[in-house]
């Protein structure tokens, strides 16, 4: 699995709302029209006004849901970097009960490790 790859799963994870609006196709319009001569043409004319509102609520719900995507990104971000201060912090802490000066140096060593 390439870089690029592996960026495009982890940005597909993230924007788990909005990709499911804009590629999995929630909404199926041919299963609403009916096949029989006579109903078909009734079955267009109704469904145009609804369709109208169907893309007036989905104009709402795409920034609804790329609003939830950008919260939860945000919210990962935040406990991304929350255990990298944890780690951080341990580190310094094993630093210091070895008896040594914890410097930056040392830190991302034993991190690294």
């Amino acid at each position: 699995m390439t870089l690029r790859d592996r960026y495009l799963q982890f940005r597909k994870r993230q924007m788990k709302y909005l990709n499911y609006i804009l590629s999995q196709n929630p909404i199926q319009p041919e299963n609403f029209i009916s096949d029989k001569r006579g109903l078909k043409e009734l079955t267009i004319i109704v469904v145009l006004p609804a369709s109208v509102v169907g893309l007036v609520f989905l104009a709402v719900l795409i920034p609804g849901a790329a609003g939830m995507d950008l919260y939860r990104f945000g919210k990962l971000i935040a406990l991304r970097r929350e255990k990298r201060a944890k780690l951080r912090k341990y580190a310094t802490a094993v630093i210091i009960s070895l008896g040594h000066e914890p410097t930056k140096d040392k830190i991302n060593l034993l991190i690294a490790t």
